[in-house]
């Protein structure tokens, strides 16, 4: 006869296994599936901050405001052209003499545990790309990531584009005019007054600032500089009274802040003299 004891343990089935292998597996599943969409958002994340880092200091951060005006113009308004590379954003391009150099960088600075070219690595360890054709379009200059699929799966590219064109950046017009203390423009019928006329602009050309000058009838109407970058630039008008002997100068500058795309417009230089207390030129 059998007989059952009480309390006595029961073993497995074969079934119950299965199933709970089955649950197992699909927990597993899910958390791995779940740990890859953390990591690949993290990997997202991480390469929008340093696409959008890049954008900014290549092109400046116009919400960046000092006395009323903008003062960060980044690469291109220090060095007067976009960077050829992106490496030209952490080491300085030759420039001569060196210490004649407007290079602020480095512009990007890679965090303790990155390499010193993490700055232009993305989330998936690739390198970040940058694209820079002279064409008067802004979708010609951007950064970019692959995504880590290379040119597989552009579905997966991350770009940002500059916001600016090439031409907004490098090409901006600088105009204004030159008046005396009392705020009266140049009396044109005065030689003695239109050929003592100069007005210069400094811009970086290549890294090192230049002067450019204007003189006599070119800025005795209005002053007109083309093909200026954006950027803080410094402005000088000057009058040259030749009948004095030594020649005496009176100069006045201003630093003018030039827009991407609006340049520098209406601009006045007024110079501490009176028109009238120039004399006319003895024949």
């Amino acid at each position: 006869m059998l007989t059952t004891i009480r309390g006595r343990a029961r073993g497995v089935t074969l079934l119950e296994l299965l199933v709970v292998l089955m649950i197992l597996s699909i927990v597993l599943t899910a958390a791995v599936k779940t740990w890859d969409a953390t990591l690949e958002r993290g990997r997202a994340e991480t390469t929008a901050r340093k696409l959008n880092q890049l954008v900014s200091v290549i092109v400046g951060d116009p919400d960046y405001i000092v006395a009323g005006q903008r003062a960060d113009f980044g690469f291109v308004g220090d060095f007067g052209r976009l960077p050829n590379n992106l490496r030209e954003l952490v080491v300085s391009p030759p420039v001569s003499p060196p210490e004649s150099s407007r290079w602020r960088g480095p512009y990007v600075r890679s965090t303790f545990n990155e390499s010193p070219d993490g700055f232009r690595i993305d989330g998936w360890g690739d390198t970040i790309v940058y694209g820079r054709q002279a064409y008067n379009s802004n979708e010609s200059l951007f950064v970019r990531s692959q995504g880590g699929r290379g040119y597989a799966d552009k579905t997966r590219w991350q770009t940002v584009f500059l916001p600016y064109s090439y031409d907004a950046l490098t090409g901006n017009d600088v105009e204004g005019r030159i008046v005396d203390v009392r705020g009266d423009p140049v009396p044109l019928g005065r030689a003695s007054i239109v050929n003592g006329l100069q007005v210069i602009l400094y811009r970086p050309t290549e890294g090192i600032l230049v002067p450019w000058p204007k003189s006599g009838t070119e800025v005795a109407t209005n002053f007109l500089f083309t093909s200026v970058p954006q950027g803080t630039h410094r402005l000088v008008a000057m009058f040259v009274d030749v009948n004095q002997i030594p020649h005496e100068s009176t100069t006045t500058m201003a630093d003018v802040p030039v827009y991407p795309s609006i340049g520098a417009r209406h601009i006045t230089m007024r110079l501490p003299i009176d028109w009238d207390d120039i004399p006319d030129i003895i024949p």
